[in-house]
C-alpha cells in the first residue's frame, strides 16, 4: 500500500470543538483569576468577563441541541429593541408622504425619512421609489417627556428647520423636491427606530453610509474651530459657514463624491417600490 493510499485510510483528525477549548481555557486559568481578582487589572477583569460570557453562551447553546425536543426558530419578545425598532420603522413607511416644505406646526419626537424627487443626477437610482435619502430620530424637548406636548416641537423643528434650511441654502438643490415621512414616538424608543431604518435603507445622506454625509451638521461655527468641508457641504455649496475660508475644501472633490455616491447605489440598489 502507498503512502497515499494509507493516509487516505486514516481518518483526518476531527477539528477541535470551540465549546470545548474555550472551556478548557477558561478552566485552566479561573481558579488562579478568581484567587487574584482582587489584584487583576481593569484590561484582564474584562478580558476575563468576556471569557466568561463566551462560555456561558456556549454551554446554553450546547444545552439547546442536547434537548431532544426543537426549539422555535423565533420567538416574538416586544421587549426586544430590536423587534420594536423594526415595527417603528414599518410603522413610519405606513404613514403618508407629505411635501417638505410648509409643513404644519405639531408637537412630537420620533423619526422621519426625506425623499428626494428632483433632477440632481446622482440620485436618480432613488427616484420614484421607497428609499430615503436621509433618516433620521430627534430627541424629546424633556428628557422624562410623557405625553407629545412635553416632547416639544422638535420632530417638526428638525424637519423644517434645521434640514429645510440647509436644502434652501444649497446653490444645486431646490425644497419643493422634497417630501418627507415622520412618526411621532413614544420618548426612548426612537435611538432604535433610527438605527434600524439605516440598516435597512443605507441612506446615502447618512453618516453610517459614509458616501455624502453632512447634511445633520448643524452649523459649526468658522470661528471656533477649523473644518474639512463634509462632502454633502462639498457637493451641495450653500451653508455659509461651510464656505467659509476656515473650512477647506473636501479632499475627495465634487468628482470624488460623485464616484463614491454611484459605488453606494451599486453596493445597495434600491429596488423597494414607491
Amino acid at each position: 500500500m502507498s503512502r497515499r493510499q494509507r493516509e487516505a485510510v486514516i481518518p483526518p483528525e476531527p477539528e477541535p470543538n470551540p465549546i470545548a477549548v474555550a472551556l478548557s481555557d477558561l478552566l485552566d486559568s479561573l481558579p488562579h483569576d478568581v484567587q487574584n481578582l482582587d489584584r487583576l487589572s481593569g484590561s484582564k477583569r474584562k478580558s476575563l468577563r468576556e471569557k466568561v460570557k463566551a462560555v456561558v453562551e456556549a454551554l446554553v447553546q450546547l444545552s439547546h441541541r442536547l434537548d431532544p425536543i426543537n426549539r422555535p426558530g423565533f420567538v416574538l419578545d416586544p421587549s426586544d429593541p430590536n423587534v420594536l425598532g423594526k415595527l417603528i420603522a414599518a410603522t413610519l413607511l405606513e404613514q403618508p408622504r407629505v411635501p417638505l416644505a410648509g409643513l404644519p406646526k405639531f408637537y412630537g419626537s420620533g423619526v422621519y425619512a426625506l425623499y428626494y424627487n428632483g433632477p440632481f443626477e446622482a440620485y436618480a437610482p432613488i427616484r420614484g421609489t421607497n428609499v430615503p435619502i436621509y433618516v433620521g430620530k430627534v430627541d424629546p424637548e424633556n428628557a422624562g417627556a410623557i405625553d407629545v406636548e412635553d416632547q416639544g416641537t422638535k420632530l417638526r423643528d428638525r424637519l423644517t428647520g434645521d434640514h429645510g434650511r440647509s436644502i434652501r441654502s444649497a446653490e444645486n438643490l431646490d425644497e419643493a423636491d422634497f417630501e418627507c415621512r415622520y412618526l411621532v414616538v413614544k420618548s426612548a424608543w426612537q435611538n432604535t427606530a433610527e438605527t434600524y431604518l439605516i440598516e435597512w435603507f443605507h441612506p446615502v445622506w447618512n453618516n453610517e453610509s459614509g458616501v455624502c454625509y453632512g447634511i445633520g451638521k448643524h452649523g459649526d461655527s468658522a470661528t471656533t474651530r477649523t473644518n474639512t468641508r463634509s462632502p454633502w457641504d462639498e457637493l451641495h455649496p450653500g451653508r455659509s459657514w461651510a464656505l467659509s475660508a476656515a473650512n477647506r475644501a473636501n479632499p475627495k472633490g465634487r468628482e470624488g463624491i460623485l464616484a463614491d455616491i454611484a459605488g453606494h447605489f451599486e453596493r445597495h440598489p434600491p429596488t423597494k417600490p414607491r
